[in-house]
C-alpha cells in the first residue's frame, strides 16, 4: 500500500489497517491472484458491480494482473464503479486506460481527511 499511497502520513496506515481488519474484510467478496507456488500477488475486493479495492504487488505492475481483474468484473456487470485517490495518478491512469471515466470528485476521503477521491465508472 505504501508504494501507491505515498501521500498518506505514516499514522494513517495504522488507522486504515484497523478499519480494513475490523470493518472491511468481513463484509466483502475477494478474488486473490496467486503464483505457481500459491503466493498471493494481488487481490480485488468487490461488492456487486463496485470494485472496492484492487492491490497488485508492485513487483508485478504491468504484468496484466490488474487488467485480468478488471476484465473479470466487466464480464459480470454492465456497469462497474470504483473510487480512487486522486493523489494516486498511476492508479487513476490505469483505470482510465481500462475505460473508466471520472463521474465525481470529492475533496476529502470518507473520514474527512484532505485526500481527494475520484468516483469512476465504466459502462458497457
Amino acid at each position: 500500500m505504501k508504494a501507491t499511497h505515498h501521500f498518506l502520513p505514516a499514522e494513517s496506515f495504522a488507522e486504515i489497517a484497523k478499519l480494513v481488519q475490523e470493518k472491511y474484510l468481513p463484509s466483502k467478496e475477494f478474488l486473490v491472484y496467486v503464483d505457481d507456488s500459491d503466493t498471493p500477488l494481488a487481490f480485488m475486493g468487490t461488492n456487486e458491480g463496485e470494485i472496492e479495492s484492487l492491490f497488485v504487488d508492485p513487483t508485478c505492475f504491468g504484468g496484466g494482473i490488474g487488467r485480468t481483474f478488471i476484465d473479470h468484473m466487466k464480464s459480470l456487470h454492465d456497469v462497474v464503479t470504483l473510487e480512487v485517490n486522486e493523489q494516486n495518478p498511476q492508479a487513476v491512469g490505469f483505470y482510465e486506460v481500462c475505460g473508466f471515466k471520472v463521474v465525481r470528485r470529492d475533496a476529502t476521503d470518507d473520514h474527512g481527511r484532505p485526500f481527494p477521491i475520484l468516483h469512476m465508472r465504466w459502462a458497457r
